[in-house]
């Protein structure tokens, strides 16, 4: 199970580079890679 209050912590982890997305738990990659991506394409 996803719980989505984790995906902006992992995305921020990410962007910090505290994290990698490969070090990512498996079901948390996809939804990161597109909470992030959604970022991106509203600046």
């Amino acid at each position: 199970m996803v719980y989505e209050y984790m995906v902006p912590v992992y995305a921020y982890l990410v962007k910090a580079g505290s994290r990698d997305i490969e070090g990512l738990p498996e079901k948390y990659r996809l939804p990161v890679a597109e909470f992030m991506a959604e970022q991106i394409e509203q600046q």
